[in-house]
């Protein structure tokens, strides 16, 4: 090997490895992140600051009946600050599906809360797309004097298609209380189009009462709501 083949093999070997160490301190930097949310949420899950809700009673429906949610996040989980139990997914009612044999129930109702609250944190998406500003579902508070509160989720402002065209670059909802919570995964077989999921913070109107139970209902629109996860808390958790 000639001393400029030798030269060249050497520079090649260093790239390499400085790639490499890239990459660890990557993977090693973002574990630990991962691991001081997941601590930072357990605290807050003892401190009964954030209470993620049970939803395992609610006929949710099981990530393994499709390959497309096989990378998606389970289990308990921290996203911008807020802990999150995601066990299944709860589907309502949309056009889109219903036009392709998949029908949704229109409504879920008496999700148990039992409890005071000042904000809900909802970790949800949607199955296809709607022009900015549709309704998706209701979400309904249930107070224990028989009064309720309606909050209407909006598509493009409170939640997105979760195969949105645009991948990790994908932009979020318009809202100020809703953040893109997760991407990753793929749609496609080819790893091309992430899944992406929202987390929206509704405030909680009247906080001196206790909350007995929370109801979902479709807005019979073209998308139909996905709530995956519900977490009942103080304001301000998500960051």
């Amino acid at each position: 090997m000639t001393s400029t083949n030798l030269k060249k093999a050497g520079v090649f070997g260093i790239v390499v490895l400085l790639a490499v160490a890239a990459t660890t301190v990557f993977v090693f930097r973002h574990k630990i992140a991962n691991q001081i949310a997941q601590a930072g949420g357990r605290r807050a899950v003892a401190n009964h600051t954030a209470v993620p809700l049970d939803l395992s009673n609610r006929s949710a429906t099981a990530f393994n009946q499709s390959p497309v949610w096989e990378d998606t996040p389970i289990g308990f989980q921290v996203f911008h600050h807020v802990p999150l139990q995601i066990d299944g997914y709860m589907l309502l009612w949309g056009e889109g599906n219903a036009k392709s044999g998949a029908v949704f129930p229109e409504e879920v109702l008496g999700i148990p809360v039992n409890q005071k609250f000042e904000t809900l944190y909802v970790y949800h998406c949607t199955f296809y797309g709607s022009p900015n500003g549709t309704p998706v579902y209701d979400l309904v508070f249930r107070y224990d004097d028989d009064y309720s509160v309606t909050n209407t989720i909006l598509y493009g402002v409170d939640t997105i298609d979760f195969n949105s065209p645009g991948g990790k670059k994908m932009v979020g909802p318009s809202g100020a209380n809703s953040k893109v919570a997760w991407v990753g995964g793929s749609f496609t077989a080819d790893g091309k189009r992430p899944l992406l999921f929202c987390l929206t913070a509704i405030e909680n109107p009247k906080p001196f009462l206790t909350v007995k139970s929370i109801d979902l209902f479709s807005c019979k629109n073209r998308s139909a709501g996905v709530v995956l996860a519900l977490t009942a808390g103080r304001s301000g958790l998500m960051k």
